[in-house]
């Protein structure tokens, strides 16, 4: 759910101060908003084509590794170069963002064989992570607010993802079946009164 929320926050702030962030830098509103649709066109075709890619695998933490990697690219160019290649980074940003979001999908289901639970687990996933990722437009806007730059959220973002790294690393396929295990159930004893 974490991993989930935060990754999705990412997409939150682009959409919401993508635009306005290359406003400040002397863009028109419909060229900073064609940056923001490119960004949501980049993140559509990588959740379709990263889990495809993955579906070799039943460990897909390389495949996320990669998206996280993307992500970081993305929001490190418009922290550190933001008018060198603002396209690039809205493409590099938005594959890893698209990537994220749908493999982190798959994985959770892919931690119960069953169905039902498995859908019930995406559902507390997706619950708690659109909970979570609506946080983040307002934290960047916060810390704009504070620092006068939007620079600080995508480094918040960068945060995030090196945070959201060291946790995926943990979702080994061999330990799903140990996560889920339901403790043993102990006979009550009943003293007769």
């Amino acid at each position: 759910m974490a991993c989930f929320g935060v990754m999705n926050g990412g997409y939150a702030s682009l959409v919401a101060w993508l635009a306005p962030f290359y406003q400040s830098h002397g863009w028109s509103a419909p060229a900073s908003g064609s940056l923001v649709a490119l960004m949501a066109v980049a993140q559509a075709a990588a959740a379709l084509l990263l889990p495809a890619l993955a579906a070799r695998s039943l460990d897909r933490r390389a495949w996320m590794a990669l998206a996280l990697a993307l992500q970081v690219a993305g929001f490190a160019g418009f922290a550190l170069w933001p008018d060198a290649a603002p396209q690039a980074w809205a493409v590099i940003g938005g594959a890893g963002l698209g990537g994220c979001f749908a493999l982190y999908l798959v994985v959770a289901l892919d931690h119960l064989p069953d169905p039902d639970s498995a859908g019930a687990l995406s559902a507390v996933m997706q619950g708690g992570g659109f909970l979570l990722a609506s946080l983040a437009p307002w934290i960047t806007a916060m810390l704009h607010e504070h620092t006068g730059d939007f620079a600080a959220g995508w480094w918040y973002h960068l945060a995030c993802a090196a945070v959201v790294g060291v946790l995926t690393m943990r979702l080994d396929p061999a330990r799903y079946g140990v996560s889920f295990a339901m403790p043993p159930v102990r006979a009550a004893s009943y003293a007769p009164q």
